[in-house]
């Protein structure tokens, strides 16, 4: 990169960073509005600062520096916010979550997974089925807690094929596997709900309403979606973009190299270790009991420390352990998205007082341009609207500007929370249209294999589909989630 270049860029950086600093402290400046008070313009310049430095600036520091523009409003001191956003229990699920998904990772579980789908030979000669086999096995890798680890695994799965078959590079079938292994691996994990992402934005319905998600019923729902979706989506590549899979083929001799893999002690421990992890955060809320109550009240933080310090213990064929407790606080967190979940929640609290006005603003706004809708109406226009803002603005901050306002909304009109979550929580989890549109779509855009111009197909391609199956879904959902009470 050339000096001039690099100077351009942080010139573009520190106006960004200029940006940030005159909405935190400059929106205070402007006459107040609906029920918002001047301490709400205070606060609102906290919220426009901190919206502008995740989207532009960092979402670290941006966070982090949060909290003590938050304490200069006069609203809490730096240490009480702090304290909110680090005490709260879905902070700690979340961080626990986190660290939990990373030793799974070590533990090696995705690999066992994957080569045993792949040794059947009922794939051979049957190449849209062995696609859909291949995406279905990265949903459920990541459904274990594989995600990153299962996406790259069978990435690579992937590219042996197509090399075996000597397709060449950018290939449409290979771009499509290579969007929808990516696709699966991050929507099977996402969908389970003591993982950080439910986690994350349940956090934010709870707080607005005090509905907790239900295990077990929001798990079927979410990972029945994610089937869905993404066979509608092979099916859409097959009958009506044309797509040829025919040269995407496994032969006998492939079959036997991945039925040669043998599985080590430590990956079949593993794998009964998870069966037992999740058997322990979901059958509490099926069975009724002093038993099954004594277990479930160790949570997702008491199965997730059993866990790590299990493997902690357990050794290796070298003597050394599996993962360290340390391993998985130091390399396990991602603290992006846990900072910028932890500030939301001290300046949550500022929006929805009454001495702000804020939430109260917003949500009249609302009412007045949704109040006349239709239940299932608004349903579609929460699918639609927000599905095409995610592809530009970052999901997570969607999910705390949105689910505070729409949730009370829905269910004033009688609607079922659970619906509109998983409804809201499928469509923001939906982001890889464009390179901005999260994290995980910046890695199909960044694929070697995978040309920019396909990348923007599949990825608006996989948003009309997911709204479209979505949609469909409403009456199904509302089935789903009728005996549960809030």
């Amino acid at each position: 990169m050339s000096v001039k270049t690099t100077k351009n860029v942080n010139v573009k950086e520190w106006i960004y960073i200029a940006i940030m600093f005159i909405l935190f402290f400059g929106t205070q400046f402007l006459p107040p509005f609906g029920l918002i008070t001047e301490l709400g313009m205070k606060v609102l310049g906290v919220f426009f600062g901190l919206l502008w430095g995740w989207v532009f600036v960092d979402i670290v520091w941006s966070s982090l520096l949060g909290f003590f523009i938050l304490a200069l409003t006069g609203w809490q001191l730096p240490l009480v916010s702090m304290m909110t956003g680090f005490g709260n229990a879905t902070t700690v699920m979340v961080l626990m979550s986190y660290c939990f998904a990373y030793c799974l990772s070590k533990v090696g579980v995705s690999e066992a997974i994957a080569y045993w789908v792949l040794s059947k030979k009922v794939f051979i000669n049957r190449p849209w089925a062995l696609c859909i086999a291949i995406i279905l096995t990265t949903q459920f890798i990541s459904m274990a807690g594989g995600a990153f680890a299962g996406i790259f695994l069978v990435w690579g799965v992937v590219k042996s094929i197509a090399d075996l078959n000597g397709i060449e590079k950018g290939h449409a079938v290979t771009n499509l596997l290579y969007a929808l292994v990516l696709y699966a691996g991050m929507l099977g994990g996402l969908m389970v709900p003591f993982m950080g992402g439910v986690l994350m934005y349940g956090g934010f319905l709870t707080k607005a309403t005090g509905v907790v998600i239900a295990g077990l019923p929001f798990l079927f729902a979410g990972e029945l979606y994610g089937i869905i979706s993404e066979i509608a989506l092979v099916f859409v590549a097959k009958f009506v973009l044309r797509i040829d899979a025919s040269k995407f083929n496994i032969n006998e001799a492939l079959c036997l190299e991945y039925k040669a893999y043998k599985t080590s002690k430590t990956q079949k421990i593993g794998l009964v270790a998870t069966l037992i992890f999740f058997l322990a955060l979901m059958l509490p809320s099926v069975f009724k009991g002093a038993f099954w109550a004594v277990i479930g009240s160790w949570g997702i933080v008491g199965w997730s420390i059993i866990y790590m310090v299990f493997f902690n213990i357990m050794k290796d064929e070298d003597g050394k352990p599996i993962c360290t407790v340390a391993d998985c606080f130091t390399h396990g967190i991602t603290w992006g998205p846990v900072l910028l979940f932890m500030v939301t929640i001290p300046l949550a609290t500022a929006m929805e007082s009454e001495e702000v006005g804020i939430l109260a603003t917003a949500m009249s706004a609302c009412d007045k341009i949704f109040g006349g809708l239709s239940l299932t109406v608004l349903y579609i226009a929460i699918v639609v609207v927000m599905g095409f803002l995610t592809q530009f603005l970052h999901n997570l901050v969607m999910a705390a500007i949105f689910i505070p306002i729409f949730a009370p909304i829905v269910m004033g009109m009688g609607g079922n929370p659970y619906t509109f979550f998983i409804l809201i929580f499928a469509t923001l989890s939906c982001s890889y249209a464009t390179p901005a549109a999260s994290m995980q779509a910046a890695l199909i855009f960044a694929h070697d294999d995978v040309p920019s111009k396909y990348a923007y197909i599949l990825g608006w391609m996989y948003y009309i589909v997911s709204c479209i199956v979505l949609i469909a879904m409403i009456p199904l959902f509302n089935i789903i989630f009728a005996g549960m009470t809030w």
